[in-house]
């Protein structure tokens, strides 16, 4: 299993290597594992230390998400906990979340859009279906830090989810929600971040937004709940905390931290994937087999020599 933390971004690829070391900053690295003092006063990025003028606020939110996914059906199976911090000024009687995976598929406002545009896209088996993020659940588990049970009302518009609280948000306060949800990969021709490819022979995931994000509440726009037409992303900084499981053969490429390096990545396989092994590598050749290091070897291609 995979732990990585402040987590952005996701790649998952059979047999094909990358490497997984701490940022160098020690500042970063220090706030993006346990007990994660990224809303401290030990951290010099944190905004609260550094406000640009008087008056300034953002939210912060902590994501736990355990995920697993399933290579032979393509889908995410996972459950977050999010814990969301209304440094605001503002009474939060409800909050929004975005599905993005929701927009590739019949009927949603990017093939409304692609229509316009007099293009006539493709959809897998899985869009036809109308399955991008599916929600299975929500609930909120703790208020202020103080243990709850609350059941929520949600309305979808496509790409946005909005979640209708028993109890608001007050101004200084926090929520944490917990949600049970399935990302479906799939393979339409709408311009997107994550897909589902062949390359090079071997199955990849791009892996982009696949878990439900609460949208960005600022001073400026209040709620931002543009539908998603595959553009550019807004969101809030804290803390991702993501726990990732695959089947043995996969190798995972990602941002953030690795915490649990010698389980995911042990030294052994660091030492055949090392980077210098690949530096007389042909541009677009086909990957190399993973095979034992041999010091003072080069591999070209498949080939050593």
């Amino acid at each position: 299993m995979l732990h990585l933390k402040a987590f952005l971004c996701i790649v998952f690829i059979q047999f094909v290597s990358s490497l997984y070391s701490q940022t160098g900053n020690a500042a970063v690295d220090k706030v993006a594992i346990p007990p994660y003092t990224y809303r401290s006063a030990e951290n010099p990025y944190y905004w609260k230390n550094s406000p640009p003028y008087a008056g300034y606020w953002q939210q912060d939110v902590h994501y736990s998400i355990n995920a697993e996914i399933d290579d032979s059906s393509d889908i995410i199976s996972g459950s977050l906990t999010l814990t969301y911090y209304n440094n605001s000024p503002d009474t939060l009687p409800f909050v929004y979340f975005h599905l993005y995976q929701e927009a590739f598929q019949p009927g949603s406002y990017a093939h409304e859009l692609s229509l316009v545009n007099k293009n006539d896209p493709h959809f897998g088996k899985y869009e036809t279906e109308g399955l991008g993020t599916e929600i299975n659940s929500v609930y909120v588990k703790n208020i202020n830090g103080f243990p709850t049970d609350k059941s929520v009302e949600l309305i979808q518009d496509n790409t946005i989810l909005k979640v209708n609280l028993q109890e608001s948000i007050l101004p200084g306060g926090s929520m944490t929600f917990q949600i049970t949800f399935k990302t479906y990969f799939d393979n339409g021709d709408i311009r997107r971040r994550m897909k589902l490819f062949n390359a090079f022979g071997y199955k990849h995931y791009d892996g982009v937004h696949w878990y439900p994000r609460i949208c960005v509440y600022d001073k400026k726009s209040g709620w931002n709940t543009d539908q998603h037409l595959g553009k550019e992303f807004y969101g809030d900084f804290g803390i991702y905390e993501v726990s990732l499981t695959f089947p043995h053969e996969y190798i995972v490429d990602a941002t953030g931290v690795l915490i649990n390096p010698e389980t995911a990545m042990p030294k052994s396989l660091r030492e055949k994937l090392d980077i210098r092994n690949f530096e007389d590598k042909e541009w677009e050749s086909s990957p190399s087999i993973i095979i034992e290091k041999i010091p003072g070897e080069k591999k070209y291609g498949n080939i050593l020599q």
